[in-house]
This record gives C-alpha cells, sequence and structure tokens, in this order.
C-alpha cells in the first residue's frame, strides 16, 4: 500500500495537486502540496496522474472516520511535514493511571503505520525522537488537564 504521505518527499511542496474521495467521486481538496490537510496523509492512493501543466491528481481511498465512544478520541497532528495519529483513552478527572496524574490513561501514536509512543497506565514505548516528543507534549497540553 502507497499512502499519499509517501509523494511528498517526491514532488515540489508548491506543487497544486487534488485529492479525489474514490468512494464518492468527490474532490476533498484542491490546493498546494504544502497545504494539504493532515488527515489526508496516511490515505492509500489508488491511482494518481498529472495534467499537461503539471497539476496532479491522485485518487484516495479515504477512511471513514467511527465515533470513538468511552472516552477514545483519534486525531492527526503535523510536524515538521510529517503526519502523526494518535488515539488517546481519556477520562472526566486525572488519576493516578493518567499520564502526570491527568486525564489519559491511553495513548498511542503512530507515523507512517509505525508505533512511535504508547502509554497503557505506563510506558510501553516512550517518545522514539524529538519531532514524536513534540507531538506528544501537544497531546497532553490540550488533552491531558
Amino acid at each position: 500500500m502507497i499512502t499519499l504521505e509517501s509523494f511528498y518527499d517526491l514532488i515540489s511542496r508548491n506543487a497544486q495537486v487534488t485529492l479525489v474521495n474514490t468512494r464518492y467521486h468527490k474532490n476533498v481538496y484542491t490546493g498546494s502540496v504544502r497545504d494539504i490537510p493532515v488527515e489526508y496523509s496516511d490515505c492509500p492512493v489508488e491511482d494518481f496522474s498529472m495534467n499537461d501543466n503539471g497539476h496532479l491528481t491522485f485518487k484516495l481511498k479515504i477512511k471513514e472516520k467511527r465515533p470513538a465512544g468511552d472516552g477514545w478520541k483519534e486525531g492527526s497532528i503535523g510536524i515538521h511535514g510529517k503526519a502523526y495519529h494518535y488515539w488517546i483513552k481519556q477520562y472526566a478527572q486525572g488519576s493516578e493511571y493518567g499520564i502526570e496524574g491527568g486525564r489519559i490513561s491511553k495513548l498511542m501514536i503512530k507515523r507512517q503505520g509505525e508505533i512511535v509512543c504508547n502509554y497503557d497506565r505506563g510506558w510501553d514505548v516512550e517518545a522514539v525522537d524529538e519531532d514524536t516528543q513534540l507531538a506528544l507534549e501537544i497531546i497532553l497540553h490540550t488533552e491531558n488537564h
């Protein structure tokens, strides 16, 4: 499976693109590569083409968002051109099991499909690098207290 993010290093950040949801045959984004919404980064590319003017069109299999329920949240953060996707289990109050005594008791962060940070009432995988640490700090700042 080739994801949209795989193309980022191959094409100019100024290139103009259109992203098409193949399921509904609907344009979901048109503009510069540098401004592509992060939620499309890990979508599988089913087909792509370029017209005579150099405009690229990517046909994506866009993942349907499912309601998380039961305190689960899902989101994405862009750090230095890379997409970090995360899932957290969050409670209304902090607890001894939460990160730093906060509201998040479970957290998983993935980059390009690889787990780069994981907490399940304790650290299973600490942030693997500085960019992952920055993504973690943003999540903690906005969701943990």
